[in-house]
């Protein structure tokens, strides 16, 4: 039996590009970790770009937890279980290289690797890492492996960011390697550095498992032809309202109990990534004021897209449910109810100038919710998916702007389920009331605004004013919008 030379080359091109992409990605976080204040934006972005450019040859896993994942996942695109193995080497390979090429550039003792923090519990830094690859790896399967998606250009900055905002939130806990790969590298330095290696390793496919597992339950047009029932219709979307809600809330929770000036970042990015793994299955909103809007949108007679009560009541729950799991999985992670960061009025901000901010915040990230990720859609393989690649960036950043700008007056997050945490927690919760009505009357003065400006969303489609462009910028009327 002869040797298929083909099939022999792409192997090793999928190999090779394991190996040097996880290369990139471990000298990148061997040269700044420790040295750089903006280590996680360059891992991420390093990240980013090792999927971009390798993602059409191996898939761009550089992580075992992830080729775990995929392998799991199966399908036609899911590699074997020797190449899955393969990939493994070629990512520890290409990891253990990556540190001593940081080390010629900057010496040994120089050079980063991750490390649990004094006084961290050991069970704490692996349910850090488990949480954050749990997001990253089902950012990967929704993103990089679904028919629904397919052809999409944001993979790559889901990806990366994924492990951007994690870094911000819990790399001071968990020596943020969510990469059994990346906490390899610590072998190199034995003695002390090397003991906590296998949290790096349980912890990460711990969290891969568990993303393929609920892929496999939530992503049903991947594996059946038929449509779903009405229950899965609704309870699949619900319970990716709560994995979002979730990772949200577990990064607000613990990056918002740091002294990083990247936490506005952070919150924003998970945001971001959550949009892009989950919009084709629920929307997307993550925020009970977002799915008041889209409501509201419905309400007021748009012609697609019509979103339900009982949709809305099932969102609902998903994203409570998420908030209250997040709030303690940051619980969790920092050790104690009283270090895990709630949303609270300040006492320095009156109540008027809180409730006015809180309204402003939601306004703005329902705003966007409605005009950049519910303006327009086409069909994929049966499904309604985004007809950009920008909506998640967009929503996220309108999240990171509103915290930067009116979180140290309000205190909140623009969002009634994660100002939910304190009670979550059996914390008081300075203006919990105020959240809600502030957020919600937010949520329907987007949608109000959504349908003066988006018109012809609400007129029949043989209407003639709808049919007319209007005369603006020529984004908009390359893609359609007016």
């Amino acid at each position: 039996m002869g040797i298929d030379l083909p099939v022999v080359k792409a192997k090793f091109a999928a190999a090779l590009t394991e190996f040097l992409g996880t290369l990139f990605l471990c000298l990148t976080v061997a040269a700044t970790a420790g040295n750089s204040q903006i280590a996680p934006i360059a891992i991420g972005c390093a990240l980013m770009v090792a999927v971009y450019a390798g993602g059409h040859v191996s898939g761009g896993h550089y992580n075992p937890a992830v080729t775990l994942a995929v392998f799991l996942r199966g399908g036609a695109g899911a590699p074997t279980l020797l190449m899955a193995l393969v990939y493994v080497f070629s990512q520890v390979a290409g990891a253990l290289t990556g540190a001593v090429l940081a080390w010629a550039f900057i010496g040994k003792n120089s050079a980063g690797y991750a490390a649990v923090a004094p006084g961290a519990h050991a069970s704490s830094a692996c349910l850090c890492a488990a949480m954050v690859t749990f997001a990253l790896s089902s950012v990967v399967l929704h993103t990089a492996t679904t028919k629904a998606q397919a052809g999409n250009d944001f993979f790559g900055i889901a990806i990366g960011f994924t492990v951007l905002s994690g870094a911000v939130a819990v790399g001071r806990i968990s020596g943020g390697a969510f990469n059994p790969a990346v906490g390899s590298m610590t072998i190199l330095y034995g003695g002390d550095a090397a003991q906590d290696v296998w949290i790096y390793w349980v912890g990460p496919l711990f969290g891969g498992l568990m993303a393929a597992a609920m892929f496999r339950a939530l992503a049903w047009p991947e594996y059946y032809d038929e449509p779903p029932t009405a229950a899965r219709a609704i309870i699949a979307p619900s319970c990716v309202e709560a994995i979002g809600t979730m990772f949200l809330t577990f990064v607000i929770g613990t990056a918002g109990a740091s002294t990083s000036p990247f936490t506005p970042l952070a919150d924003g990015c998970a945001l971001m990534v959550m949009m892009y793994m989950g919009a084709w299955i629920s929307g997307a909103h993550f925020n009970p004021a977002v799915t008041f809007a889209v409501e509201c949108r419905s309400l007021m007679g748009a012609k697609r897209d019509h979103f339900s009560k009982y949709q809305a009541l099932g969102h609902l729950v998903g994203q409570l449910l998420g908030a209250f799991v997040g709030a303690w999985a940051a619980c969790g992670a920092l050790g104690s109810r009283e270090k895990t960061f709630i949303p609270s009025v300040p006492e320095t901000a009156g109540a008027s100038r809180a409730f006015v901010g809180e309204f402003v915040g939601a306004f703005f990230w329902c705003y966007m919710a409605l005009n950049a990720a519910n303006r327009r859609r086409i069909e994929a393989n049966g499904r309604k998916v985004m007809a950009n690649g920008f909506f998640g960036l967009a929503v996220g950043m309108a999240l990171t702007s509103m915290v930067c700008a009116i979180g140290p007056i309000t205190g909140g997050t623009f969002n009634p389920a994660a100002a939910c945490m304190g009670p979550f927690l059996g914390r008081s919760t300075s203006g919990l009331g105020m959240y809600w009505v502030a957020s919600i009357l937010g949520g329907g003065a987007a949608a109000a605004c959504h349908r003066v400006q988006n018109f012809q969303e609400f007129e029949d489609e043989e209407s003639d004013v709808a049919k007319k462009p209007v005369e603006g910028n020529v984004a908009d009327k390359s893609i359609g919008a007016v």
